[in-house]
């Protein structure tokens, strides 16, 4: 049988400080350059940004036509809903009146009256 190994608590103290500088440097250094790269970025210059400026001005320019043809469409009906309530009116009245006319010119004739007769 090997002989058991020895464990140095002082060994293994040193060794966990020196693993938990090094973490503690490369988590420094990481958030530095970070930091560095964010701090240096010019949103303006990339080409996304172009890319949505150019979207952005599409869009507005689709809108802004579509905005204008509803706008139009939207006279053309209110447009014709008042001519037609208009030719609505002036057939109303143009029938109304001859109504009053015919039935004023028209006399009652006597087939037009039924009469009961009953006998006895």
């Amino acid at each position: 049988m090997p002989k058991a190994y020895q464990e140095n608590p002082k060994a293994r103290m040193w060794l966990w400080i020196g693993v938990g500088v090094t973490g503690s440097i490369i988590l420094v250094l990481w958030a530095w350059a970070t930091s560095i790269s964010l701090s240096s970025f010019k949103w303006s210059k990339t080409p996304e940004n172009k890319l949505i400026k150019n979207s952005q001005n599409d869009w507005e320019t689709l809108f802004n036509d579509e905005k204008s043809k509803i706008k139009t469409e939207q006279t053309k009906l209110q447009i014709k809903n008042m001519l037609n309530t208009i030719i609505a009116q002036i057939n109303s009245e143009s029938s109304t009146t001859s109504t009053i006319v015919i039935s004023t010119t028209t006399t009652p004739t006597s087939s037009s009256f039924s009469t009961n007769t009953t006998t006895k």
